[in-house]
């Protein structure tokens, strides 16, 4: 993965979304240990995966791409959590969609 410029660790923006669609951009989000990839390049975020299907079909995503739909993930709690709010989050949850999903 490429050198990328982090906002402030522990800040979800528009613009770290961007760049982290961008990396899962052309089925980069399918590949294993992806999330551990994206927490190297982005250091001090959460990043986690799961199928899109295992996400309630309530939560409003932060962005998405082919193949995958980026949740915000908020840890300010007492438990980490799923958000729609991109100021609460503190990381990132990419839910791999199946070929079903994207059609």
């Amino acid at each position: 993965m490429s050198e990328v410029c982090a906002p402030d660790a522990g800040t979800v923006t528009p613009a770290l979304i961007e760049q982290v669609c961008q990396a899962l951009a052309g089925g980069n989000a399918a590949r294993p240990d992806i999330d551990a990839e994206l927490r190297q390049a982005f250091p001090g975020f959460i990043f986690s995966c799961c199928l899109d299907n295992d996400i309630p079909s309530r939560l409003r995503p932060l962005a998405e791409g082919k193949g995958f739909t980026l949740y915000g993930i908020a840890t300010a709690g007492h438990c980490a959590q799923l958000t729609p709010h991109i100021e609460a989050a503190t990381g990132l949850t990419i839910a791999l969609k199946d070929d079903d999903d994207d059609e």
